[in-house]
């Protein structure tokens, strides 16, 4: 689907000025929605349907599922990616603003995601980790080349999480598990998956190698872009960058 339509959004967008300070929850139908109550013991700062409502929405599925963040930012956090890929439905979140005596500021448009949700063109787009990140970035370029892989839930913080776990070195962690396989580092191709330990001592950011210095990335705070180096070997070497390729094959050129 689309992302949300404005004039749908425009009927929906009172609930979440309403509710604040507490999340709130809508889920949407085409052009049909319904807010569902928030039963969680603290919906200030998370939020949980009833049984009666988890089983409508498995019986009818949602093409759009919002929450809000109370005076928070439209991130996902960490439990919300792994929701969002247990339901399997397109997720979005409202970001509102207000302060302690209840008074809004702001209920921003939804920043959504999930496989139905219309993807932004790959260059250009802004940054939102778990939405319009380094893997969505990669995830979204191979999408164009006929090649599709599984999203993977989000670790915001990986020391949080003990050794072993996903969370830890999400990006050791994954690739392998998604449909990629390691490629050697000379063997390296334009179409290759590169992952980097971006300023960092563990792998944390994700490209698209692109041959002769060229990277298709996606960094916080900046737009996507193709990053050109001068020297690729060195960059190579100093972030220690691990190459990947899709079992399956890149759709040929034009």
């Amino acid at each position: 689907m689309d992302n949300l339509p404005h004039n749908l959004w425009a009927e929906i967008k009172p609930v979440f000025f309403e509710a604040f300070p507490e999340e709130a929850v809508v889920a949407i139908w085409g052009d049909k929605w319904r807010k569902l109550e928030n039963i969680h013991p603290e919906p200030m700062f998370k939020f949980r349907i009833s049984d009666g409502d988890r089983a409508e929405l498995l019986s009818n599925p949602p093409s759009l599922f919002l929450h809000s963040h109370p005076n928070g930012s439209a991130e996902p956090s960490d439990q919300d990616t792994l929701s969002q890929l247990a339901t399997g439905w397109n997720w979005g979140i409202v970001a509102v603003k207000g302060n302690a005596n209840g008074d809004v500021y702001s209920v921003a448009y939804p920043e959504c995601w999930g496989d139905g949700i219309t993807p932004p063109p790959l260059l250009g787009r802004t940054f939102l980790w778990g939405v319009r990140d380094c893997w969505t970035l990669c995830r979204d370029w191979y999408a164009e080349q006929g090649i599709r892989f599984d999203n993977v839930p989000r670790a915001r913080d990986p020391s949080i999480y003990p050794v072993g776990h996903w969370g830890n070195d999400p990006f050791n962690y994954w690739p392998t598990r998604v449909g990629f396989k390691p490629v050697a580092r000379h063997e390296r191709k334009p179409g290759d998956f590169a992952v980097f330990q971006f300023r960092s001592s563990k792998y944390n950011h994700c490209a698209i190698y692109q041959g002769e210095g060229r990277f298709l990335h996606q960094i916080e705070d900046q737009t996507s872009s193709v990053w050109i180096v001068a020297d690729e070997d060195r960059l190579i070497e100093r972030m220690n960058i691990l190459f990947y390729r899709p079992k399956k094959a890149l759709r040929p050129n034009k």
